[in-house]
């Protein structure tokens, strides 16, 4: 299963939010002198219209196209059978069934006058689609991905915090000595149903054993060294924990002798590996490093919020 129950908790995450983060998008219009900005989505990389609408795929490319001072307009391929459904967890009003995204997208722009428009990071469009986009009867004004989304906001912060929260009690829980004997497979049933049950929407669960990297349930016997990585998302907002049953922890981020893998949480895809020396922010990162324990491996990680001051779990 890709993908859990979708749904939107208005009382979590309000429609002010999203209000707020229009009124920015028609504020970028003006800057870069555009109508309209367009919001490239599909299963791998629905973060950011996510982010613009709430509209998240079970399967399906899409578009978000947000005309200044409108509503934004859905473009998907989507039958219209689930379009009451898109309503009842976006702001989107407006759906266009679009069998072809740069043939809606073209003919909508036609329809509404527009020559130009931008595209939010137009050189990450999978190849396809911008090389259909590239016509005379459009043209498509680049908007850097570090532009659209330059800081996370207090409202992402939030909802990063309570899947982090979740991770950890379901982790905590779950990891205890008494899975110890487990298969591996059991283990990663018991946390999938927790995970599910509390909200995860996509969910990867990964098991290291002591002398492998994480990697998916195989039909190990949990034990002592046994490490469990977690990355799901949250009403939108990706987490990253890593725990292990032996309790082992370190500071994070940790001791320079230490291996690390520093990733952010709130680009384009789920999670993108940064450079560990990388400042600024504030931005939402996962830190998982991994702890010698004499000829085997522990690993322990968690998610947290890079700014000025550093970084702090959250």
């Amino acid at each position: 299963m890709k993908r859990g129950l979708i749904h939107w908790d208005r009382n979590e995450l309000s429609p002010s939010t999203f209000e707020a983060r229009l009124e920015g998008l028609n504020q970028l219009c003006a800057t870069f002198d555009v109508p309209a900005l367009v919001v490239y989505s599909d299963v791998w990389r629905s973060n950011d219209v996510r982010f613009v609408s709430n509209y998240m795929p079970y399967w399906n490319r899409a578009l978000t196209v947000v005309p200044r001072g409108e509503r934004p307009i859905l473009l998907c391929s989507l039958s219209p059978r689930v379009y009451p459904w898109i309503k009842s967890v976006t702001v989107h009003e407006t759906i266009l069934p679009s069998p072809s995204l740069p043939v809606q997208l073209t003919k909508l722009c036609a329809e509404k006058g527009w020559r130009r428009v931008g595209m939010v990071d137009a050189l990450g469009l999978p190849n396809d689609l911008y090389a259909q986009l590239q016509t005379d009867a459009l043209a498509l004004v680049d908007i850097p991905h570090g532009v659209f989304r330059p800081a996370v906001t207090e409202s992402e912060i939030a909802m990063h915090r309570r899947g982090a929260v979740l991770a950890r009690e379901i982790l905590d829980a779950q990891l205890r000595r008494s899975a110890n004997g487990l298969n591996d497979y059991q283990l990663a049933g018991r946390l999938e149903q927790g995970l599910r049950r509390a909200g995860a929407e996509d969910l990867v669960l990964l098991m290291a054993h002591g002398r492998s990297v994480p990697l998916p349930a195989g039909g190990h016997r949990v034990g002592e060294s046994t490490s469990v990585t977690v990355a799901f998302e949250y009403n939108g907002h990706w987490v990253k924990v890593s725990r292990n049953v032996a309790g082992v922890i370190t500071s994070l981020p940790p001791a320079a002798d230490l291996e690390s893998h520093v990733e952010s949480l709130s680009g384009r895809y789920p999670w993108e590996g940064i450079s560990s020396a990388r400042s600024g922010g504030p931005m939402v990162t996962a830190i998982q490093a991994r702890i010698p324990q004499g000829s085997e491996y522990l690993y322990y990680g968690d998610t947290g919020v890079q700014g000025a001051a550093g970084w702090q779990p959250l």
